[in-house]
């Protein structure tokens, strides 16, 4: 006989990390924001917790998982960046959000392949609170401590998964977007409306407050050197037009991209894209000069990680390779639209891919 197999709140996620959203409503409703920092990072169930999250196996693929080469692209700008300061005898390199310390492993790899001198001023320091890498050659934090006399900050898709506030454009203004449990699944409800300068004036958007605060923490981490970010996003003014009524939140979910994020919940990630013009303004009030942002595609080619690719012909296996993973890495549909803004102090000139085009 058919038994009653309904799978509850498991049907919708974890249900622990589901019970523990449950708990934090207390009956009532909680911004988008906090349901999205628990789902994300709950100290035991959320999302980041999990590993296994990137890579073919996981849920989506990043930059530095496609082929060691786009971390050797980012080892040779850091080493221009080393050599315009002196080559210092210690060169700090930041990583927050590492991962599993795909990119930590490239960089390293290919100093110690190219410039011995360069990786022996190296000291790479990855912040990762979640699910740190095992490259012994890498200082694992869970947090920084103390800046740099001289080195490089390098995020990679690190800014688009904090916390977003989202909003739905009414009569009055902005109204921020509240979260609560119907006693089947969550649901939406409207909460207060805000004032927002330059705000949209229709349809869905998202404000990361925690993004410029973060950028200002992240240049504070070296006196003299960079900061180099890779991130989905636009300037603001492209990130708020007013053909985008939708918002930019998407969920990835074993490479299925959506825009629903009550389910799955815990089991998926969620993102937003970055508004560059709060990166560029708090690099600046640190005193850093902005350079960018730029496509990641026309980064990587301006770098020549084309002749990456043509250096393998005698070796056709690994020439494909690397031809393919250019080809992902500098996709316009794909991993090509990640923007790169850097900021530097104690530098001058143009640096390497963000020279002004003919």
């Amino acid at each position: 006989m058919a038994l009653d197999l309904d799978p509850g709140k498991a049907a919708l996620g974890n249900p622990r990390l589901i019970e523990a959203i449950i708990e934090e409503m207390a009956g009532g409703a909680i911004t988008f924001e906090r349901f999205m920092e628990i789902a994300l990072y709950h100290p035991q169930h959320g999302y980041y917790r999990r590993p296994g999250r990137v890579g073919r196996q996981g849920d989506f693929l990043t930059s530095p998982t496609i082929h060691p080469m786009f971390g050797w692209a980012v080892a040779g700008w850091c080493r221009h960046v080393w050599q315009q300061i002196g080559e210092p005898d210690e060169f700090a390199i930041f990583e927050p959000g590492a991962g599993e310390g795909a990119l930590a492993t490239a960089i390293l790899d290919w100093a110690e392949g190219r410039d011995p001198a360069f990786r022996a001023a190296i000291r790479y320091v990855a912040f990762e609170p979640n699910s740190p890498g095992s490259d012994s050659r890498v200082e694992w934090r869970e947090g920084p401590k103390g800046p740099a006399a001289h080195g490089v900050v390098i995020t990679n898709e690190l800014f688009d998964a904090f916390p977003v506030r989202m909003f739905d454009v009414g009569g009055r203004g902005p109204v921020e977007v509240l979260v609560r449990w119907d006693g089947e699944r969550f649901v939406e409800l409207p909460g207060g409306v805000a004032s927002i300068d330059d705000a949209p004036e229709a349809g869905r958007f998202e404000v990361n407050s925690r993004a410029y605060p973060a950028m200002r923490a992240l240049c504070s981490l070296v006196q003299r050197g960079a900061v180099l970010v890779f991130d989905y996003g636009y300037p603001q003014e492209e990130l708020w037009a007013s053909w985008r009524m939708r918002g930019t939140l998407l969920c990835y979910y074993k490479h299925t991209a959506h825009e629903n994020p009550y389910i799955h919940v815990g089991d998926q990630d969620l993102t937003t894209h970055v508004n560059f013009s709060d990166l560029a303004a708090a690099a600046e009030d640190e005193g850093m000069t902005v350079f960018g942002p730029v496509s990641q595609s026309e980064f990587l080619y301006a770098l020549g990680a084309g002749q990456l690719v043509e250096a393998a012909r005698n070796d056709l296996g690994e020439y494909f390779a690397r031809r393919r993973a250019l080809e992902q890495l500098t996709d316009g549909a794909g991993l090509g639209r990640v923007r790169v803004l850097a900021a530097v102090r104690g530098m001058d000139g143009p640096m390497p891919g963000f020279e002004p085009t003919a």
